[in-house]
């Protein structure tokens, strides 16, 4: 019998301080940044003084005009991170990162982020202390639900939201019997992502051109959130939903469970039914098992504010874009650039 080879160390050290980090950010495991075609070509581990872990660096590779940058790794949404030790402070990952100097380069990027995230602020001050400037260009505002206090005050959903949505499905179900079925990243099966696919092909972003920003009808993003299941971690923080009626599917949702944080990643619905809104119909059944499930917040990420301040999101952090660049000559000549995008 042939023995497996072992983890690279790099996988242990991101590993555990994903997993000793604040649970919202417990998604930032090594499989997250070695997962899809353009997975993390380089993984650099600050220690502290002791040689213990306090921060995993997953990059690849990204032009930036006529630059070659390293950037963090990992899907856009629900953010770009790097996991940090609780032990971290600004004057630890300054000196460790400051030991990395060479390794890293002049310039790097991280981003999306949360601007209000206490650990990005906490890396970034000690970018800061190390030697590089912080280019920061605003990416957008997210918006949230505080499920908790709407679910304890018993204002969500509202005795109207939910007349009207009892209305929608009544309507739908004259096309046929309306069915709802629930998946995880540890059981959802190869009919589930070729369902999600047909339903974002037949929704408006997907009769965008090049066929807009699709999950699983884009073969390769496809491929990323298939290969974070290869972590059983990972694979359980997925959750989703699909709405069928007879046999079609019209409706998913589809996002991560985190601690007490779901990250919407994505939602769509059949054009051909939106006179009687299955999406926002699933969203409602999808905000609700995940409230039976923990959960206390929902990052519904940006844009959209109509029909998500409509089921209770309110405007949060906003979303920043991150250039670290040294020495401060060139983030002189670089942020014009930088900050017109």
């Amino acid at each position: 019998m042939t023995e497996a080879a072992p983890a690279y160390p790099e996988t242990f050290a991101l590993d555990t301080l994903a997993q000793e980090g604040p649970a919202e950010r417990g998604f930032l495991r090594s499989a997250w940044f070695a997962a899809g075609d353009t997975p993390a070509d380089r993984v650099l581990i600050a220690r502290d003084n002791e040689d213990a872990p306090l921060a995993g660096l997953a990059f690849d590779h990204r032009r930036i005009g006529p630059l070659s940058v390293k950037q963090v790794a990992g899907s856009y949404w629900p953010f770009r991170g790097i996991p940090l030790a609780p032990q971290a402070s600004r004057e630890s990952l300054a000196r460790a990162l400051r030991a990395l100097r060479s390794e890293i380069g002049r310039i790097w990027r991280i981003g999306p982020l949360r601007a209000d995230d206490p650990e990005a602020r906490k890396l970034l001050d000690g970018a800061r202390a190390a030697g590089w400037r912080t280019l920061e260009r605003p990416v957008g505002q997210i918006f949230e639900i505080d499920l908790k206090t709407l679910k304890q005050g018993r204002t969500w959903p509202s005795s109207r939201g939910a007349q009207k949505n009892r209305w929608r499905v009544r309507q739908i179900e004259k096309d046929g019997p309306v069915t709802i079925r629930g998946f995880t990243g540890s059981d959802w099966l190869t009919e589930d992502r070729d369902a999600i696919a047909e339903i974002e092909r037949r929704s408006w972003v997907g009769q965008l051109a090049q066929g807009g920003d699709t999950k699983f009808a884009d073969p390769a993003m496809r491929r990323y959130w298939e290969g974070i299941c290869a972590d059983p971690d990972l694979a359980r923080m997925i959750h989703g939903m699909i709405m069928t009626v007879a046999d079609r599917p019209i409706a998913f949702t589809f996002g991560l469970d985190c601690g007490p944080m779901r990250y919407c990643i994505a939602n769509g619905y059949d054009q051909a039914f939106a006179k009687f809104s299955p999406g926002r119909v699933l969203l409602y059944a999808d905000f609700e098992a995940a409230y039976e499930r923990g959960i206390e917040r929902i990052d519904w990420g940006l844009g959209d504010a109509g029909y998500k301040e409509g089921m209770g999101a309110r405007p949060d952090a906003e979303m920043i874009d991150v250039l670290l660049v040294r020495p401060a000559i060139l983030a002189a000549l670089l942020s014009p650039l930088w900050m017109r995008g």
